[in-house]
């Protein structure tokens, strides 16, 4: 399928974007309650995930260029081009997060701050990756809707992978309290990150159909609310398996509270799995245009 590389390295990168956040949050929490030591030994492999996951979506990236090393010309228009400044900040983000990875895995100690910070260079690479298809001519694409896909994968995927990533390494050290804290705060930035996507496409459709009567350009596809009918289904699949994998994480904070990191493993696990399935699909939706 033609858009498995711009699905792998669009959401690639972004969950990587969300794991850097998502840690920095969580190592803070974990910190306050086991120490420096103890929480950044637990969760330094976190760190790697994002960053194989970072760079793996950037070598995916290269796949659906004619020629990968004309991506060095580009640099040249850093001041009028959206594709120059994306892969300025695709390579300050990974740069940065790979240096730091090497960093804590040699000294054995995190900082929040500098999490913090790359991942805050991680959320401008995403703005300069939407940025680059909401300027285009493909008119499915030329709508605030792309913001809001691409931050919304950052905190759902991103939360997701997280959550179960941070389960694995911490169920035994810290407190049941922490752990439901954990994923309660999971589960709130993922529902708001779907229902705000959702929220929107009414709005998206509308523009769409009503662009297509009142401009004149030449823009791809000729039709854009035919093409968005035609992934409807696969809308409808990804926003389900979403809302699916939000049900199974809120059941698991109700059924397994008392260890929602050792009993409640499991479920959190196929939540988890079923979210990024959903974030998959969502993307997969967005990139199909006949």
């Amino acid at each position: 399928m033609s858009e498995w590389p711009l699905v792998t390295f669009t959401l690639l990168v972004q969950s990587s974007v969300g794991i850097v956040i998502l840690t920095a949050l969580y190592f803070c929490w974990v910190e306050k309650e086991i120490g420096n030591q103890r929480a950044s030994q637990a969760m330094k492999p976190i760190l790697l995930v994002a960053a194989i996951l970072g760079c793996l979506g950037l070598l995916a990236s290269t796949t659906h260029m004619g020629y990968p090393w004309n991506a060095f010309h580009a640099l040249r228009h850093f001041s009028s081009s959206w594709l120059s400044r994306e892969i300025v900040f695709a390579a300050v983000y990974l740069g940065a997060l790979c240096l730091y990875t090497l960093i804590v895995f040699i000294k054995g100690k995190m900082n929040r701050s500098i999490l913090a910070l790359i991942g805050v260079l991680g959320l401008v690479d995403v703005y300069c990756m939407a940025s680059l298809y909401f300027n285009t001519s493909m008119m499915t694409w030329m709508h605030a809707n792309t913001y809001f896909m691409f931050f919304g994968a950052v905190f759902a995927a991103g939360s997701a992978l997280t959550l179960r990533l941070v389960a694995g390494r911490v169920k035994n050290l810290i407190s049941s309290e922490l752990a439901n804290k954990m994923v309660v705060s999971t589960l709130a930035i993922v529902f708001i990150a779907i229902a705000v996507r959702m929220a929107i496409q009414p709005f998206y459709l509308e523009w769409l159909s009503n662009t297509v009567i009142t401009t004149n350009a030449i823009t791809f596809p000729h039709s854009p609310a035919d093409a968005y009918a035609e992934t409807f289904l696969l809308r409808i699949s990804a926003w389900s398996w979403g809302i699916i994998g939000i049900l199974l994480l809120g059941f698991s904070i109700w059924k397994k509270r008392p260890a929602p990191f050792t009993s409640g493993l499991p479920l959190i696990t196929l939540a988890c799995g079923i979210i990024f399935l959903g974030e998959v699909l969502n993307r997969f939706a967005y990139f199909m245009v006949k």
